[in-house]
């Protein structure tokens, strides 16, 4: 390094500072976590505790641990069922819906189906009348010529009907 570098500053003219090194004496504090504690050798098995009859459970952390994992696969259990019925219940919704929409849009059809044909029968009627009433004037209001017309139409209308009720049928 060249005193030309940084701006002519020298450096070197600063005394090193004085700072204590860190003291060897760090036994004194406290841990952040405690050690763990073992067990003397021969208490615990390679299988978990031994028990012998009499014996009453001193360490119950290995048996912790096994409840702590079966209480862990238990709630395994229980979220995996929780998820599949909520995924079950939201196809239902889905498929109720669909179903709700079906009907209504069925019912949107009959409705246009029988003011169709409300009206067709309203202008039938209307139709009907009108011939009836011309029957008359050319008949001079002859009431057996009206009365056989009238079971013509009739039975004409009933044979129309019941061929109707056939084809909406098949």
């Amino acid at each position: 390094m060249t005193s030309g570098d940084f701006n002519g500053f020298d450096f070197h003219n600063y005394p090193t500072p004085n700072v204590s090194s860190f003291s060897d004496n760090l036994g004194t504090l406290a841990p952040i976590q405690p050690s763990p504690t073992y067990p003397p050798n021969g208490a615990q098995g390679p299988y978990g505790p031994s028990m012998h009859p009499g014996d009453k459970a001193t360490d119950a952390a290995p048996r912790r641990r096994q409840l702590s994992f079966e209480e862990q696969s238990r709630l395994a259990a229980e979220e995996d069922k929780r998820r599949r019925n909520t995924a079950a219940s939201a196809r239902f919704r889905v498929k109720k819906k669909a179903r709700e929409q079906a009907l209504e849009k069925r019912e949107k059809e009959l409705s246009d189906k029988v003011s169709a044909l409300e009206s067709r029968i309203s202008s039938l009627e209307t139709e009907n009348k009108w011939l009836r009433e011309l029957v008359m004037e050319k008949n001079g209001g002859s009431d057996t010529v009206v009365s056989a017309l009238l079971e013509k139409g009739k039975s004409e209308s009933a044979r129309k009907a019941a061929e109707m009720t056939k084809s909406e049928t098949s």
